[in-house]
């Protein structure tokens, strides 16, 4: 197996460990002590970096709960601090919650991030459309083929949400006026021998964040034969708007053309009383 994509493997089962462990017990704990409890776990591991590449948020790290109307989950960008972890608001039986965060190995320099929405109470309607907002996005990771576009990835997701589900708008990443779909972004340096990341963690999380591949419906890099990218969406439910803006994030690695995507998803949900989306 490639190197690189080893790292991403295990930089993301790194992740979704430090996930479940700090989420253990949640119920009626704030934004912001999830937030330092995962940046703590992170600095304690010695073969990622203390800190996310993605920041701000501050550390790379968001936790951001709420309660109907859910209007905080719909958040224009985790970058402005109307959005970053605060002390007000607390995980309850009726909150939902959307984790991400941003680990990166400090050997390879690849990117292990984790994202996902979160809900333990009983409101069957929110309890489907989680469902429904997984598999949607897993359907997207499991059409992606070596030689596919990420603009045909974009035109295949787009057939998927159609009249479904309408998604949250994202912050502007592209100059192109056309660019009307973003669907993740490529895993930096994945796919590139000896690719330079700098040396200083500000020089890497600066690499990270400016020579990403966009998955986007303008974009037509051709997908190789070994690289690893990022599937995500936050989607809206067209028809029930009462329902919340719903987030799943997968990584798809390709080996030499083996492919492989990475979920670990489910010793997290058994954690925060998610055992519904086990049938997934």
């Amino acid at each position: 197996m490639s190197d690189l994509i080893d790292a991403v493997i295990k930089t993301r089962k790194i992740s979704a460990e430090i996930a479940a462990q700090s989420l253990l017990g949640a119920e009626n704990i704030s934004e912001l002590e999830i937030h330092d409890l995962i940046l703590s776990k992170m600095a304690s591991r010695d073969n990622i970096f203390p800190k996310g590449w993605y920041d701000p948020p501050p550390g790379g790290v968001s936790v951001i709960f709420d309660e109907a109307p859910f209007k905080r989950l719909q958040y224009d960008s985790l970058r402005n601090p109307e959005y970053w972890s605060n002390k007000t608001n607390v995980f309850t039986k009726e909150a939902v919650g959307s984790v991400y965060f941003s680990t990166v190995d400090k050997k390879t320099r690849m990117m292990g991030d984790i994202g996902f929405t979160m809900y333990s109470g009983n409101n069957g309607e929110i309890r489907q459309h989680l469902k429904n907002v997984y598999e949607v996005i897993f359907t997207i990771a499991k059409h992606a083929a070596v030689g596919m576009k990420f603009s045909e990835l974009c035109s295949f997701a787009r057939k998927l949400f159609e009249n479904k589900f309408k998604p949250t708008r994202w912050v502007t990443i592209s100059s192109d006026p056309n660019q009307s779909m973003n669907l993740g972004h490529s895993v930096t340096g994945s796919f590139e021998s000896n690719f330079n990341f700098g040396d200083t963690f500000e020089e890497v999380k600066e690499a990270l964040r400016t020579k990403r591949v966009a998955l986007i419906d303008t974009e037509n890099f051709e997908i190789p034969e070994t690289c690893a990218f990022i599937v995500e969406s936050r989607l809206e439910d067209f028809n029930k708007p009462h329902l919340p803006s719903a987030y799943f994030q997968f990584i798809v690695c390709f080996d030499k053309g083996k492919k492989t995507i990475l979920d670990n998803f489910n010793k997290i949900f058994t954690t925060v009383g998610m055992e519904y989306m086990q049938v997934i």
